[in-house]
């Protein structure tokens, strides 16, 4: 009797009991990998919403800063920063048609109009090239019709599909609140 505990003791797994629990990881690991690499690549986007955000924020905060310019003694018509320029990034990162995943910062380039204005610069490493636009602006009039784009291009796995985020703005009234814009970021090929 005791010989046969003994044996039942040393006993060990089976192999179709290994090959079941094999099948079962092997299962579980299709269906959580492609979950998985999705929400890798939402939370690169996360990059690109906060900066064209802050763009966007960077452009109305500039909108409403009456500015007096040097040997003036009156205030600025309300404007937006003139320079549109854009996609910048680094020439290398997908995002720009090279081979890196990300770019790297570059104090130069954001210390070139409109970005100082816009109180924008990329002092990490990123994912995006991102582009400021300015049509209609308009000096007269307090600026009605005067419009800004905020843009955001990134290549998150450099298969040359690009995904795009975009808000604007634009004066609709004299001297209201400021410029009314899109209350949501555009979101194109958001994961590619």
């Amino acid at each position: 009797m005791i010989r046969k505990l003994k044996k039942k003791a040393q006993a060990g797994f089976t192999l179709i009991e290994l090959m079941i629990v094999v099948a079962i990881i092997g299962i579980l690991a299709a269906v959580a990998i492609p979950a998985f690499m999705k929400y890798i690549k939402k939370s690169k986007t996360t990059e690109a919403t906060t900066h064209v955000q802050k763009i966007y924020l960077g452009a109305r905060t500039y909108w409403m800063d009456r500015n007096t310019r040097v040997a003036s003694m009156a205030a600025d018509q309300p404007q937006f920063p003139e320079d549109t320029v854009g996609p910048t990034g680094d020439a290398t990162m997908c995002a720009m048609g090279g081979t890196i995943e990300k770019g790297a910062p570059s104090a130069t380039l954001w210390a070139a109009e409109p970005w100082p204005a816009l109180k924008f610069s990329m002092d990490d490493p990123h994912y995006y090239a991102y582009a400021y636009t300015v049509a209609n602006q308009i000096a007269a009039a307090g600026g009605q019709g005067s419009q800004f784009t905020a843009i955001a291009v990134g290549d998150l796995d450099c298969d040359d599909t690009l995904s795009r985020f975009t808000m604007f703005g634009i004066v609709n009234s004299i001297y209201a609140d400021g410029p009314a814009g899109s209350a949501a970021i555009a979101r194109q090929n958001e994961l590619e």
